[in-house]
């Protein structure tokens, strides 16, 4: 009985340190991207932006991400510019954004520079909480458990 308890402890001890680690590697991609403006020609600058990364065959960006960056335009009217972009058409910003998986959403400050990166489906009051922080000179980072 010891030893499955042990074993369990192990277990649960190499999880939460490989999302610690995963979470360190993230938090460092971000402010490394803070010093880059990725979406330059892209999104233009200027006022603060939200871009959502789909797929195809994505359900969850169409039925769930969508209807939220809707919301949030909505909401926000010509104070943010709200964006979709299709992540197969970027390849290399997908890849130097360290996006796994769709849908995802990158927060941008009005001069362009990513402050924040979420995995998964992301609410609208989560990215206008995000939005209204953009100010901050710390760039965070936030992992949705729907993407775990």
């Amino acid at each position: 009985m010891t030893e499955r308890l042990l074993l369990i402890a192990a277990v649960v001890a190499l999880i939460a340190l490989g999302w610690g680690c995963f979470r360190l590697w993230r938090a460092r991609k971000i402010r490394t991207l803070a010093r880059e403006t990725l979406f330059a020609g892209i999104i233009p600058a200027g006022k603060p932006a939200v871009v959502g990364f789909s797929t195809p065959g994505c359900v969850e960006c169409r039925t769930r991400q969508a209807p939220a960056l809707a919301q949030l335009a909505t909401a926000l009217g010509d104070s943010v510019t709200v964006r979709t972009l299709a992540a197969p058409d970027y390849p290399r910003l997908v890849d130097r954004l360290g996006i796994l998986t769709a849908p995802a959403t990158v927060v941008l400050d009005a001069a362009g520079v990513v402050r924040y990166v979420n995995l998964g489906f992301t609410d609208a009051a989560t990215l206008a909480a995000q939005l209204s922080s953009v100010n901050h000179p710390a760039p965070q980072t936030r992992r949705n458990a729907l993407a775990a």
